[in-house]
Order: structure tokens, then sequence, then C-alpha cells
């Protein structure tokens, strides 16, 4: 693909990089920046640390006590995830500052791949961002950062290693390394890690039966390898300048619709290959003149599928952007962040196919966070952003669309005693139209030219409280999206291809997290529920949403101080629930009824040298061998089971 919009993304950090320059020579004291209204933004879910104590080897195993977001079925790119019941095509993936907003590849298939082993912390972004959360977030992020060599150092060391291997009794094996260190004036570090995992066809639960009669989920199998390698220079103490590279592939014999399992040849499953490439080179430094942070980058996600059938296709994404981000101080209680937001992004079925579908974001941005009332007991925020796309598609009549929009965001939190707060906040945010799934595009994709980005609007009020070890966080959301992206023909219809603007989907619901520490005892019950409603019908839509329900995650652990040993549970609960499938609304059939199911897991780590340097982990999930579906994939006989019970061995070391 082609890279004319790499020099226009580079400017933001060429900008921010000579700035700083000149601004860093005059700064002479340093100081922390604290945003307190961070609280109504991403907050951390799990960290490398948690990471290290459990079997985790996706995304869906790292995100398994938080119950807004659910994954479907199988393995890798057979999950489709959804955040609050919003389908994967309104979610934004953010990776270290990167996101690609580019449409699945093929509606059958998830849109995310994330390797824990290469990740630090991730975040989640609920329902639509303020004025500063980046483009498209109208619907909620999954934020991930990568780990530095400087996350792994232990105090005193210039180098080390962490090694990584385990084994299920019905999920294959896995194994990894990483070595990092740095110069001992800590001006450079670096790392390397790789990864890989070999998932095999698994069981279902209790009493599922295969269409060949086995109790193996066919054509689940699943070989995921992954590396990263990332070098740091820190000219000064608060300057860091980065260059980071990453590769993730899932490799096997699937399914071609891979979140459908039906036992027949109608499942033509042939071999598959999905590589994913992110590039990123970062700016970041603190208190540079008028700037207290400066964090911009620049960066490439590619996208390509390879796929191995009678007539071989290798569909293929490209995303290129860039990001400056600034935060000024005004005064001791007051702070500003602006910025500037770029990303180009391509999508062809073959490589030098004449049809392609191409689409520019740009984003400006300013947001106040206002300290108010006596020992800032109120933080107002405040933003604004506009935002303008335009797409164009090869070889039809209108070869281009475009729009701007501008979008506020207002929020207000209020500590009224040191453990309780309440916060509210009405933001509005614009999507651009996503591309029509690029496999499927052997010829042109015709744009309407009344084509609009999705507007969404999202209200919330939350509250927080804490006292003596207990904890309380409850939330209730309302959010409206109009002028969605659909389309017309393709597929099995024969007739051209055709994206415009219609319809408006609601979403509402609410959230509740209790949480209980005491000593080595820790006790959570969390419970989720939305239903969104598309054009007035609670409908399931993979890629707008998905209706899952009320959905309920539990846990209860004990760490012992003597022999360091943490025993514990973890419960996943989902609701009987009803919904609209399309084929039933288009012929008037009744709704389809989703099970309700209840999972539990068990898991122990064990720290014998007494410190987290080494992690021997055991676990057994789905321990009672429920035979269920996930509520987040489109329902049916025809959806791919949940695995069946799965006893996992692992051991990490880290040095």
């Amino acid at each position: 693909m082609k890279h004319t919009h790499f020099k226009m993304a580079a400017l933001p950090l060429a900008l921010s990089l000579a700035t700083a320059a000149m601004a860093q020579t005059q700064a002479t004291e340093l100081e922390t920046v604290n945003v307190k209204a961070q609280r109504i933004s991403a907050k951390p879910v799990q960290d490398f640390r948690e990471f290290e104590k459990s079997n985790a080897t996706d995304l869906k195993d790292v995100l398994a006590d938080e119950p807004s977001i659910q994954f479907g079925g199988g393995n890798g790119l057979a999950q489709h995830i959804t955040l609050r019941g919003m389908g994967a095509d309104q979610i934004d993936y953010v990776i270290d500052g990167a996101s690609t907003d580019a449409t699945s590849i093929f509606h059958h298939q998830g849109r995310f791949m994330l390797d824990p082993a290469l990740v630090k912390i991730v975040k989640i972004q609920k329902g639509t961002g303020s004025a500063s959360s980046g483009i498209g977030a109208t619907s909620g992020q999954i934020v991930a950062e990568t780990v530095d060599a400087t996350d792994l150092l232990r105090d005193g060391q210039n180098a080390g290693f962490r090694l990584r291997a385990g084994v299920g009794s019905n999920s294959g094996h896995y194994g990894g390394f990483a070595v990092y260190g740095q110069l001992p004036d800590k001006s450079v570090d670096g790392i390397f890690i790789g990864n890989w995992t070999h998932e095999k066809d698994y069981k279902g639960g209790k009493n599922y039966v295969s269409a060949d009669g086995s109790d193996k989920v066919k054509n689940s199998a699943l070989g995921n390898r992954s590396f990263l390698a990332k070098v740091n220079v820190h000219p000064t103490e608060d300057m860091t300048i980065g260059l980071k590279h990453s590769r993730e592939e899932n490799y096997g014999e699937r399914n071609l619709r891979e979140e459908f399992y039906f036992g027949t040849t109608n499942d033509n499953p042939y071999y598959k290959h999905r590589i994913q490439d992110h590039t990123n080179l970062y700016f970041k430094t603190k208190d540079a003149g008028i700037f207290s942070n400066i964090d911009a980058n620049i960066y490439r996600i590619a996208n390509k599928h390879k796929l191995k059938s009678a007539n071989p296709t290798t569909p293929e994404t490209e995303t290129i952007g860039g990001n400056l981000n600034l935060i000024s101080k005004i005064g001791e209680n007051h702070t500003l962040k602006y910025g500037l937001n770029y990303r180009n992004e391509e999508g062809v079925q073959n490589s030098g196919s004449p049809f392609k579908q191409e689409k520019d974001d740009y984003k400006a941005y300013i947001e106040g966070l206002w300290g108010l009332g006596n020992n800032q007991q109120f933080t107002l925020t405040t933003g604004l952003s506009y935002d303008y796309f335009k797409m164009k598609s090869a070889g039809n009549a209108t070869p281009s669309v475009s729009d701007g929009t501008v979008s506020p965001s207002l929020g207000l939190i209020w500590d009224a005693t040191d453990n309780l707060s309440f916060s509210v906040s009405h933001n509005y945010a614009t999507r651009s139209p996503r591309f029509y799934e690029v496999q499927l595009t052997g010829g042109s994709v015709s744009l309407d030219p009344n084509l609009k980005a999705e507007r969404s609007r999202n209200t919330e009020i939350n509250a927080k409280w804490q006292w003596n070890g207990l904890s309380a966080d409850a939330t209730y959301f309302y959010q409206k999206i109009k002028d969605l992206t659909n389309y017309g023909g393709g597929g099995r219809s024969g007739q051209p291809i055709r994206l415009y603007s219609e319809g408006s989907l609601k979403n509402s619901g609410y959230e509740l997290n209790l949480g209980y520490k005491w000593r080595g005892l820790k006790a959570r019950i969390g419970m989720a529920y939305s239903k969104p409603e598309m054009n007035g019908t609670t409908l399931d839509a993979v890629q707008q949403a998905i209706p899952i329900g009320r959905q309920w995650t539990t846990s209860l652990s004990y760490y012992f101080e003597k022999p360091h040993l943490e025993i514990g549970w973890r419960g996943r609960y989902a609701q009987r629930s009803s919904y609209l499938s399309e084929d039933a609304l288009r012929g008037g059939g009744e709704p389809t009824v989703r099970k309700g199911y209840g999972v539990h897991d068990f898991f122990v780590n064990w720290q014998p040298t007494g410190k987290d340097d080494l992690n021997i982990n055991l676990s057994v999930d789905n321990a009672f061998d429920k035979n269920y579906r996930s509520h987040s994939q489109r329902a049916g006989s025809n959806a791919l089971p949940e695995p069946g019970r799965d006893v996992r061995l692992g051991v990490s070391y880290r040095w």
C-alpha cells in the first residue's frame, strides 16, 4: 500500500520535538501533573504483575472479571467483543496511542488481536469519550500499553530476563521469553519479547456432541505467535524518545464463518493466516516550558489475512496516523489539555487491486479541567472538538464524501467526603463511516452522496464510596447514536455494494460493583446490564450491537503470607434473555431466547521464594464442565460453544 500520508502524519511529532527541545533548556524544576478528573476516563483493569500470576493467553482471560465486557466463543478471531452490548465496530482499540477504525476484514471474524505477554497495562473507557479521547470514541475503548524494560527491571538491575510456560488439559500449551536491559546511566533501555501458543481442538462442556459424534469442537484449534521489540532513549530524566515494533499472528484450519459450527460442508474449513504489524515512533516529556506534558507519536498498523481456499485472497488493511497531545497548567488548580489527531486508512481485497477504500480522519480538541471550591471539592471538565473525515472509494459515481462536526463535552465531579464522590458527564462524539468488509469487496463500493459520520451523545451518572476495606461503584448511562453506517447489496444478494447513513441506535443500562478487602481476603461482585435497540427493536447485529442482557461476575480469594500462597474462585453468570435476529425481523419470526448459565473457575498461585520473581499457577477453568454459549456471540445452536473443563498449569520466572 502507498505511504503518501506518512510525512503528513509525522508533522505533529516533528513540531513537538522542536518545541520541547527549546522549552526543555528553560525548565529548571520538575513537578508531577496530577489531573483529578481522569477518574471519569480510562481506569486500570489489569497489569503485567497480574498476568504473571495467571495462565492468561488472550484478552478474554485478562478481562474475565469485568461484567460489562463480553467475548464470544472459540479462540482468537472467532471471538466477537461487546462493551455494554455495543458491537466490535463501535469500539475503539488503542495500543500505545495508536488506533485503527478499519472494519473487520470479514464480518464472521473478530477485529482485535492482543497477546497479554506483550502488555504492561490494560484500561477501559466506557461510553462516549470526552473531547480528548481521540478519533471516533463513540462507544468505548479498550486501551493497552506495551511493556518497557524499566517495568520489568528490579532495583539495582541493568539486565534481566523472563520465562513463561504452561500447559492445559483442554487448551494446548504456551511458552515465551523476554530479555531486557538498560545502560548503567539509564539513558537507553530496550526489550525483546517472544511468545507462542498452540491451542488444539477443544472439548465442549458436559453432554456436548459434535456432528461427527465426538466431544470436540471441530476447527477450533489455533496457533498464535507474537514478538515485541522496543528501544527507549532518555536525553533527560523526563524525556523519552522511543521506537517499537510488534507482530501478532493467528493461523490454522478454521471454518469459513469462524464464530459458527454447522457440522456440514457449509463450514467449508480452510487454512487461514492473520498477521498484524504495529510500528510506533513516540516522544514524551514533562515540564517543558509552558507544557506540563507532551505526548506525541506516529504509527503504522498493517493487517493481512491470507486465505488458502479454492479462490485464494489476501485482504489487507493499513492505518497510518499521528497524535500530538499537550497538557498545560493554569495556576494551581486548573489544567488545559489540547492537541491534534490524524489517521489515514486503506483497505483492499488483494494486493494491487484497483478497487480500494480509503479514509482520512482529522481531529482538533481542547479540554479544560477546573478545580473549584474549597480544597478543589469540585472538578469541572469542559471540552470541544472538531472532527473531519474524507472517504474515497474507487470505481463508482461518487468518488468521495466528506463531513465535519463540532462535538462538546461537559462533566462534573463532586468529592462530597474523603470516601464518597459523585460524577456526571454529557459527551458528544462522532465516528466516520467504516469500510465495507474488505474480504468481500471484489469490485467497487458505492458511497451515498449523503453519507455522514455517526454522531453519539452519552449521559452518565456515577457514584463511588469506600470505607474500611469496603468499596462500591454504581453507574447509570443513556446513549443515542444517529446516522448509523449501513449498506445495501453485496454478499449473497449479488447487487452492487452501497454505503449510506440510516437509522439510530439507543443504549441504556447500569453497572454495579461491590468489593471488600481485609488482610489477605478479597471479595468482589459486579453486575452490568444494557439493552441496545436499533430503530426501536432489540436486534442482534454483530457490527453494531448485541443484546447481552444482565451479566454478573464474582470472585473470592485469600492470600496466605506463609507459604506465600493465594487461592481463589471466580464466577461468571448470564441471565436468560431474548432478542430478534435479523432473519426473524425480515420474516416476522419469533424472538430467539438465550439460555442463562453460570460458570465457575478455581485458581492457586504460589510464590515459593516469597517474592514475585517466581509464580507457579494452577487453575481449573469451567470446573463443573458447563456446556454453554456466550451471549456476546450470535445465538442459536450454530454458535460456537465455549470450552469445557480445562486444567492449566503454568510457571513464570522473572530475574
